[in-house]
């Protein structure tokens, strides 16, 4: 997983070239681990350029981190100007924001709001869920959802949707996207998380 993080930092910077403004969307208060909010604490450019959005309170950061910008937002509109980034990033994120539209609407807001998107997602048919660790059962949500009642109430359909090959693909073509480039990031030969790349 660290090895997975760290390929796709690099990807994102290759992909967005030259320094610029950046978003990165989804960067969570809790903050005990080193791979918690791992782009915050790599960020390659100088920290004014970097703005967190976020759905919960970021108090605590913002006073460990002066120099970097954290917004709180709803969860639906970006609070921001069309463009006002040269780039938006998230990592793992799309799968935790509800349904189909809203994983859409998701995706057209960071499309509206930075000139290049890049955003990662778990796959959901590899074998072993990150989420809950479970193995298999989540290829079949009505099984995965059953199991999580059962022992890991958390999660649902409305906070975690896994997204397919095809379904993450039908969601670009619907998308303001005017091009976009999905990337399948291996394990053993296996895809176990999926790179988007794309532009409005």
């Amino acid at each position: 997983m660290q090895r997975s993080r760290a390929a796709k930092l690099d990807d994102f910077y290759r992909y967005v070239e030259r320094e610029c403004d950046v978003l990165d969307v989804g960067v969570s208060n809790v903050d005990h681990s080193p791979s918690e909010n791992l782009f915050m604490k790599a960020f390659r450019f100088p920290d004014w350029r970097y703005t967190g959005l976020a759905v919960d309170t970021m108090d605590a950061l913002q006073r460990q981190y002066p120099d970097k910008r954290f917004v709180v937002y709803d969860g639906q509109v970006f609070p921001f100007a069309d463009q006002a980034f040269g780039a938006v990033f998230s990592n793992a994120v799309i799968e935790h924001v509800g349904s189909p539209d809203d994983q859409l609407r998701f995706i057209d807001e960071m499309l509206r709001t930075g000139r290049k998107v890049y955003f990662t997602t778990p796959n959901k048919y590899f074998p072993v869920e990150s989420h809950t660790n479970v193995i298999l059962l989540h290829w079949v949500s009505s099984v995965f959802y059953a199991w999580c009642r059962r022992h890991c109430d958390f999660w649902d359909a409305s906070n975690l949707r896994l997204l397919s090959h095809g379904d993450l693909h039908a969601l670009m073509r619907r998308s303001s996207a005017s091009s976009f480039c999905i990337r399948r990031n291996r394990f053993f030969g296996l895809t176990m998380t999926f790179s988007v790349c794309c532009e409005r």
